[in-house]
C-alpha cells in the first residue's frame, strides 16, 4: 500500500517536509497551531486538502508523543479521558463534512481554510477571559464536540480547546501537556476514518510524512525550549501575527494566485 521512495521524492515533497517541520516548531512552542500554520502552506505547494491533513496528522503524532513525554509530570491523564471520548465521538461528523468539501473547487477550499484560520484567531482573542463554568458538562460537550468536528473537517481543532484550557488557569506547560495528550489520543481514529472514506491514497501521504520525522523531532526539541523560556508573552503575539497573514492570504488566494509566495510553486 505504501509507495516506493522514488515515487514520492519531488520538489513538492521537499517543500512539504520543510513546512511540516516548521509547523512542528510552532506547535511545540505554543501548544497548538500546527494545522493552522501548515495546512494552507501545504495546499499552496500543491497538496490537496486531505493530503495536507494526513501529512500533518502523521508527522505531528510522534512529535506530540515526544512533547507529552517531556511534559509528562505536568498532566494527569485521567482528566483528559472525557474530553477524548467526546472528541472521538464527534470526529465522524467532521469526516463526512470533509468528503463534501472535497467536491468543491481548490480555490474555494483554500478560502474555507482561510476563513477557519481567521475564525480560530478570533476565538483565541478570548483567551484570558474569566470562565468559571468551563468545567460544566454542557460546555465540555460543546468545546470538545466542536473540536472533534473541526478535527475531522480540517485538522484545525485546537482553538476551542485552548480557550477551555486557559479558562482552567493551567500553567503554560500544563496547558501544552493537556493539548498534546488530546492530540495523541485521536491519531488512530482519525487515520482509520480517513482511510475508510478516502481509500489507500491516505497511505501515500503517510509515507511522505515519514520523511519529515527527523526535522519534526528536531523542531519539537527547539520549540519546547523556546516555549518554556520565552513563554506566551513573546511567542503568542508573533504566532498570532503570522497566522493572521496566512489566513488573510488563503482567504484572498483566488485573487492573489501567483502573488502570494509564488516561489513555493
Amino acid at each position: 500500500m505504501f509507495p516506493c521512495l522514488w515515487e514520492i521524492l519531488s520538489t513538492q515533497t521537499m517543500w512539504s517536509c520543510l513546512i511540516v517541520a516548521a509547523a512542528a516548531l510552532v506547535q511545540a512552542t505554543v501548544g497548538f497551531a500546527a494545522a493552522m500554520f501548515g495546512l494552507p502552506l501545504l495546499m499552496w505547494v500543491g497538496n490537496d486538502f486531505v493530503e495536507s491533513q494526513v501529512l500533518l496528522v502523521t508527522a505531528m503524532f510522534p512529535q506530540n508523543l515526544f512533547n507529552l513525554w517531556k511534559l509528562r509530570h505536568k498532566i494527569d491523564l485521567r482528566e483528559v479521558a472525557l474530553p477524548v471520548a467526546i472528541r472521538t465521538a464527534a470526529m465522524p461528523i467532521g469526516i463526512a463534512g470533509l468528503a463534501l468539501v472535497m467536491t468543491w473547487p481548490q480555490g474555494t477550499i483554500q478560502q474555507l481554510v482561510g476563513a477557519l484560520i481567521l475564525l480560530a484567531l478570533g476565538v483565541q482573542t478570548l483567551v484570558g477571559t474569566q470562565w468559571r463554568s468551563a468545567r460544566h458538562p454542557v460546555w465540555m460537550g460543546v468545546v470538545f464536540g466542536g473540536s472533534g468536528v473541526l478535527q475531522g473537517l480540517s485538522g484545525m481543532s485546537a482553538p476551542p480547546m485552548v480557550l477551555w484550557v486557559h479558562a482552567q488557569r493551567y500553567t503554560h506547560d500544563r496547558a501544552r501537556a493537556f493539548l498534546f495528550a488530546i492530540y495523541c489520543s485521536n491519531f488512530v481514529p482519525q487515520i482509520l476514518l480517513l482511510w475508510w472514506k478516502f481509500g489507500n491514497s491516505v497511505f501515500h501521504s503517510m509515507a511522505v510524512a515519514l520523511l519529515t520525522l527527523p526535522g519534526v523531532l528536531l523542531s519539537a526539541t527547539l520549540g519546547l525550549w523556546l516555549g518554556s523560556r520565552l513563554g506566551e508573552r513573546w511567542m503568542r503575539p508573533a504566532v498570532f501575527a503570522l497566522l493572521l497573514w496566512i489566513g488573510i492570504s488563503s482567504l484572498l488566494q483566488p485573487w492573489l494566485h501567483g502573488v502570494v509566495l509564488p516561489w513555493l510553486r
